[in-house]
């Protein structure tokens, strides 16, 4: 699917554009976390003499690994935000929310910024939420095997290696 908006001909005033982020979304982002999802994108554009402003609205849910147990899980995403574009004689990122578009770009390729929004809007920590009772759906098995191995760390080894540093500390 493409996910470009042509800009170039367009007069003054708003428009808006619908669009559907899908699995097939996601394979353009092979090196991401993320491989499936149902989306769904709403850009208003508001286009005037210096440059364009858009206006981001994205949700739905896209399926993550958790942090803790490895097992993948729905995660929601509700994302709102803006971009501004200027005109210039190259293209180049001024700050976070504004950007300068060379004279020669005819249109926006929405992708990356929607897969970086998606991105922004997921938790730092993703981990499986909790059921109505507070317990965590994780995978109990996987849990069961981290705290068997974190009990192994407790157990600390006398090791002369480490008095010089423990020194230090203390």
């Amino acid at each position: 699917m493409d996910y470009k908006i042509p800009f170039r001909g367009l007069k003054e005033g708003k428009y808006k554009y619908d669009f559907s982020l899908d699995n097939k979304f996601f394979e353009n982002f092979p090196e991401s976390e993320m491989n499936e999802g149902k989306l769904e994108a709403h850009v208003e554009l508001v286009k005037r003499s210096t440059g364009m402003e858009c206006f981001f609205t994205i949700i739905g849910t896209v399926i993550v690994p958790c942090d803790r147990c490895l097992d993948e899980y729905l995660e929601n995403v509700d994302y709102s935000g803006k971009l501004f574009f200027e005109y210039g004689d190259e293209t180049y990122e001024i700050s976070e929310e504004l950007i300068v578009l060379s004279d020669a770009e005819d249109y926006l390729d929405m992708a990356e910024y929607f897969f970086e929004f998606i991105n922004l809007s997921l938790p730092f920590q993703k981990l499986h939420p909790n059921d109505a009772k507070g317990n965590s759906l994780c995978n109990h098995k996987m849990i069961d095997k981290l705290n068997e191995f974190q009990g192994d760390n407790n157990n600390e080894i006398d090791d002369p290696r480490w008095d010089k540093l423990r020194d230090l500390i203390n």
